[in-house]
C-alpha cells in the first residue's frame, strides 16, 4: 500500500472518530436533558437534592448523569477545535453539547446549582463567531476537511445500508436454491416431520375436492348428459384427491423452505450488524442529519403519512393484508381472532410510543416542527 493510500485510510479513520465523538457527546447531552426534565422539572441536576424516589434509583440516575457529563466534557475541546469542519446540523448538535456542559462547570467537584447569566445573547455571539471563522486564514482548509469527512460518512452510510439489504436477500435466495431446496427434496419424503401436511392445508384441499364434485355434476347438467354414476364420481374424486394431496404436500414443503431460508437471511443480517457496528453508528448519524435537516413542513408531512399508514383509520386493512401474506409465506393458518387481536393492540401501542417520542424528544429538538404538525393535523 502506497503512502497516499495510508494517508487516505488515516484521514477516513480520523473523520470517522470525529463523527463518533460528536454522536456520543450529542447522545450524552440528550440524556442529561431528559434527566433534567424527568427528575428536576427542566432544571439542572442537583446531586445534593433528595428526590422522592428510592435511593438506589437515585444513585443509578446520578451515575448515568456523571457518565454522560464526563463524555460531554472530555469530547468538547476536540469538537470545538474542529468546528469549522461541521455542517449546519452538526453545529446545532455542538451548540447543544456546549449549552449542557456550560451548566455544569466544575466547582469544587460538583455541578453548578444555577446557570451563569450571559452578558450578550447567544445568537449575537454566534454571529460574531461565524464572522471570525470566515475571516480565519485556515477556514478554507477546515471547509475542505469537513467536506471530506461528510463525503466519507455518506459513503460509509450508503455501503452499510446496502449491505443490510442485499446480504440478507442474497443469503436467502442462495441458501434456498443451492442448499435448502436440494436437501429437502431429497430427504423430506423420508422424514415424517418434514413430510407432514398441515391441517389447514388439508382442510383447504377438502374444500377444493367438494367443489370439484359439484363441478362434475353441474357440467353434466349443462351438456345434457346423464349424471355420472357413483363409480365414475368416485374414480374422478380419487384422482383429484391424489393431485390435491400432492399439491398440499408441496405447499407445506415450500413453507418449510421459506422458514429455513428466512432464518439464514436473519443470520446474515445479524452478522452484518455485528461486524459493522462502527458503520452503523455512522449510519445513525447520517440518518439523524437527513431527518432533522428537513424543513418543519416536511417533518410534519412525514410524521402524518407514517401514522396514518400504520396507526390511522385505514391501517386495519393494511395490517390484515400484511399478516395474511406473512402467514401464507410461513405456511401458517391465518387465524381471524389473532389478526383482530393484533390490530386491536399493536397499532395502539405503536401510536403511544410515537406520541411519547414526539413529546420527549422531538419537542425539545425541533419544537417548531411539533407546532407545524399540530396545525397540519387539525390541532
Amino acid at each position: 500500500m502506497g503512502l497516499t493510500d495510508w494517508m487516505g485510510a488515516f484521514d477516513r479513520a480520523s473523520n470517522s472518530d470525529l463523527s463518533l465523538n460528536l454522536e456520543r457527546a450529542y447522545e450524552a447531552a440528550l440524556l442529561i436533558q431528559s434527566l433534567e426534565l424527568e427528575y428536576y422539572h427542566d432544571r439542572p441536576v442537583r446531586p445534593d437534592l433528595k428526590l422522592s424516589i428510592p435511593k438506589q434509583a437515585q444513585a443509578q440516575m446520578l451515575r448515568r448523569f456523571r457518565a454522560a457529563l464526563e463524555v460531554c466534557q472530555d469530547t468538547l475541546p476536540t469538537l470545538v477545535n474542529h468546528r469549522g469542519e461541521f455542517d449546519s446540523q452538526e453545529l446545532r448538535q455542538l451548540q447543544l453539547i456546549q449549552s449542557v456542559t456550560s451548566r455544569y462547570q466544575r466547582r469544587s467537584g460538583t455541578p453548578s446549582l444555577s446557570r451563569t447569566p450571559e452578558l450578550l445573547p447567544r445568537s449575537l455571539l454566534g454571529v460574531f463567531d461565524g464572522v471570525r471563522r470566515q475571516l480565519d486564514p485556515e477556514a478554507e482548509t477546515a471547509l475542505l476537511e469537513g467536506f471530506r469527512r461528510r463525503r466519507s460518512s455518506t459513503l460509509v452510510s450508503l455501503r452499510i445500508f446496502l449491505l443490510m439489504i442485499l446480504v440478507p436477500l442474497i443469503v436467502q435466495q442462495t441458501s434456498r436454491t443451492l442448499v435448502i431446496s436440494p436437501l429437502l427434496d431429497r430427504y423430506a419424503p423420508e422424514i415424517p416431520f418434514l413430510n407432514y401436511t398441515k391441517p389447514h392445508l388439508q382442510e383447504k384441499a377438502v374444500n377444493k375436492l367438494r367443489i370439484y364434485q359439484q363441478e362434475l355434476e353441474f357440467e353434466a347438467l349443462l351438456e345434457g348428459k346423464t349424471p355420472p354414476t357413483p363409480e365414475q364420481i368416485q374414480t374422478a374424486l380419487m384422482a383429484r384427491a391424489n393431485q390435491l394431496k400432492d399439491d398440499a404436500d408441496q405447499e407445506s414443503l415450500e413453507a418449510t423452505k421459506n422458514v429455513l431460508a428466512d432464518l439464514a437471511a436473519l443470520v446474515g443480517f445479524a452478522l452484518v450488524c455485528v461486524l459493522g457496528r462502527r458503520d452503523l453508528q455512522v449510519l445513525r448519524g447520517f440518518l439523524d442529519e437527513a431527518v432533522y435537516g428537513l424543513s418543519d413542513s416536511a417533518k410534519a408531512f412525514a410524521i402524518i403519512l407514517f401514522t396514518d399508514i400504520f396507526v390511522g383509520f385505514h391501517s386495519p386493512e393494511g395490517w390484515t393484508v400484511l399478516l395474511d401474506g406473512i402467514a401464507h409465506h410461513l405456511g401458517l393458518p391465518a387465524e381471524e381472532n389473532f389478526i383482530l387481536l393484533f390490530i386491536a393492540t399493536f397499532p395502539v401501542v405503536l401510536a403511544t410510543i410515537f406520541k411519547y417520542w414526539i413529546f420527549r424528544y422531538l419537542n425539545r429538538v425541533s419544537p417548531s416542527a411539533v407546532a407545524t404538525l399540530r396545525g397540519m393535523d387539525g390541532g
